[in-house]
């Protein structure tokens, strides 16, 4: 029975791993199945024989961690933005518990190893089919990656997510190489693909991988150093001077070999005018709106908007993540998310710590051996969360499933790195291991039925966009009407259609602009926070002759989205539609000053403006 949870786990690892690797559920569903299911089988099964006993303090802190983030994800505004977060916590949790029991044993924990390597050797292979040439190319039919060329991104359509990874499975990988167990041919092909992973970390020209991935290799570095220091003295004065001189030669060839691309990042994109300082600024000042509790699971996608900086560049896209994961915890989950979150780095951290000072003090003089699968794991998973960590002060990979899940087999090897024997007694938390387990049976449980109601709906939902693309509107208008009745809480689908009602409608057929305004009001009701969905209810009121209800939806798009020229140009189409010349110009003018211009070939205000100079000219010359 072991055996074939592990094989399922492994299975749902992978699946994570080609597919989630996005900040939405939709891939990341055929994951959340497998996962559930082992989670569910592995802990209603009876007890649980474990090898080593795991840190009560590290699941106290995820408990804690896990049960806010879940409540706050429940009572936040918009259910549709908080499910994300919920579900991906449920994926990592399941992973996490996992590691920390069923694949608690070093042997295991290596499958898992072999698993994550071989998710690093698809992303090598996907990424050199993008070096190539063909840099939309992803390996979901009828899906493109939408990233611009010049970076490589795996199965991520993000390439600094796929730094993010890189720098985890590789420093994961470092770890076993260099203390681990094996013969010659697995050590070769650690020492390769920790290679190959380091040289496609370069390809993807992120700033913040490569400088996570420094950190990462420094720490791995002194505590490798003070381990050989501690129990084989005489190697250290050959050691030290050896790896600062590796370190250094690789570190000068990787420059060198990408120096032309770095340069030319920071010369288009420098750290002293990088668009993340805006964006910080924005979450900053959501943070300041609700700073204990925060405003709610992803409600940053929002926040970026309405809380836009002045100063963005008039050009820039919407930021919708923070670009730091501790500033997208303060603005969701305030101070209090925060709070919890450095306390499970620090109480994994610490026990990962405290595990090699065992393993140096008491095992090591028991056995006189330094090679051990369970420390090289240990301190390539502390290598990996040191990575990580710093990584995520300049992006939001913590929010794409795949990371999360391979970040919490990270944790879950620091939550039970292997301690033997009586001399060493881990701290007990009264009642924690029980609501762990519960906890988890409650996660897999939430994981099969989000998938059979909320993945279908997300299925459905994908087939209409690619009907869309298709331009095939009534097999479009049919699958997004199987997505509401499997989800009518989610307000996209609603919005889809009526933009689809709205355009067959052509202004005139009024029964198809009714059944728009239905369901528009359905949008905004299931998300008041949405300023498209407003100014689409605004065009809709329009066309009824509903000129009052429309400039109400029109203020509180306004509301939503101060800096920007799409609803500034609303209000002036809707005085222009009026007739209503003066006002009309005003707001033309007004959007011409706004700090958020629309995308190159939409609909911009100096097109409305010389529409109505023409419209006012004949209007002053008719009789």
């Amino acid at each position: 029975m072991n055996l074939t949870l592990l094989v399922f786990f492994l299975a749902g690892i992978v699946s994570a791993g080609v597919l989630g690797t996005e900040t939405r559920l939709l891939f990341l569903w055929p994951a959340c199945i497998l996962l559930g299911l082992v989670g569910m089988v592995a802990m209603v099964r009876g007890r649980m024989r474990l090898h080593f006993p795991p840190s009560d303090l590290c699941l106290a802190s995820v408990l804690l961690a896990g049960g806010y983030v879940a409540i706050r994800a429940v009572m936040s505004p918009v259910q549709v933005f908080a499910r994300e977060d919920f579900f991906m916590l449920c994926a990592a949790l399941v992973t996490y518990v996992l590691m920390v029991t069923l694949v608690s044993h070093p042997r295991w924990r290596i499958a898992v190893l072999g698993a994550l390597l071989l998710l690093g050797a698809g992303n090598l292979v996907v990424g050199l089919v993008h070096f190539s040439g063909r840099w939309d190319f992803s390996v979901v039919p009828h899906f493109f990656r939408t990233y611009g060329p010049g970076r490589i991104g795996g199965f991520y359509n993000n390439p600094n997510h796929l730094a993010a990874f890189f720098s985890l499975v590789a420093l994961l990988a470092g770890g076993v190489l260099c203390f681990g167990r094996g013969g010659a041919v697995w050590k070769f092909f650690l020492t390769f693909m920790v290679i190959s992973m380091i040289i496609g970390l370069s390809l993807t020209r992120s700033r913040g991988g490569m400088g996570g991935m420094g950190v990462g290799m420094m720490a791995g570095s002194m505590i490798g150093l003070w381990i050989v220091w501690r129990t084989n003295r005489h190697l250290f004065r050959w050691l030290l001077p050896g790896g600062i001189a590796v370190m250094a030669l690789g570190g000068a060839v990787l420059y060198k070999v990408n120096q032309d691309a770095v340069e030319h990042r920071m010369m288009v994109n420098p750290i002293d005018d990088d668009v993340r300082l805006h964006i910080w600024k924005a979450a900053l000042n959501q943070h300041s709106e609700a700073p204990i509790w925060g405003q709610g699971s992803r409600m940053f996608y929002e926040g970026s908007i309405r809380h836009r900086d002045p100063e963005s560049a008039v050009y820039e896209n919407d930021a919708l993540f923070a670009h730091n994961e501790y500033l997208q915890v303060m603005a969701d989950y305030g101070w209090v998310g925060l709070v919890l979150l450095v306390l499970v780095i620090g109480a994994h951290a610490w026990t990962g710590l405290r595990f090699l000072r065992w393993f140096v003090s008491e095992k090591f003089a028991r056995v006189g051996l330094l090679q051990s699968n369970g420390l090289g794991l240990t301190i390539g998973a502390l290598a990996a969360l040191a990575a990580s960590v710093a990584h995520a002060a300049l992006e939001f990979h913590w929010h794409v499933g795949s990371i999360a899940i391979a970040t919490a087999v990270v944790l879950g090897i620091l939550a039970n790195p292997g301690f033997e024997g009586d001399l060493t007694k881990p701290l007990r938390v009264p009642g924690v291991r029980v609501g762990m387990r519960l906890a988890v049976i409650a996660a897999s449980a939430c994981l099969l039925l989000g998938t059979w109601f909320f993945g279908r709906a997300d299925y459905a939902s994908a087939l209409a966009d690619v009907d869309g693309k298709m331009q095939d509107d009534f097999s479009q208008i049919q699958h997004l009407g199987q997505a509401i009745e499997i989800d009518p809480r989610n307000p996209e689908p609603f919005y889809k259609r009526a933009l689809i009602y709205l355009d067959k409608s052509a202004g005139t057929r009024q029964a198809l602009i009714e059944r728009s305004r239905e369901d528009l009001v359905a949008a905004t009701r299931l998300n008041p926070w949405d300023y498209l969905y407003f100014l689409a209810l605004a065009d809709a009121e329009d066309a009824l002759g509903h000129t009052d209800a429309a400039q109400v939806a029109i203020s509180r798009a306004l509301q939503l989205a101060p800096q920007h020229e799409e609803p500034r140009l609303a209000l002036g189409i809707h005085f222009h539609r009026q007739q209503r010349f003066a006002e009309a110009e005003k707001a033309y003018l007004w959007a011409g000053r706004s700090r958020a211009w629309n995308e190159e070939g939409s609909v911009r205000w100096d097109e409305k403006y010389r529409e109505l100079l023409g419209h006012a000219a004949a209007a002053a010359t008719a009789p």
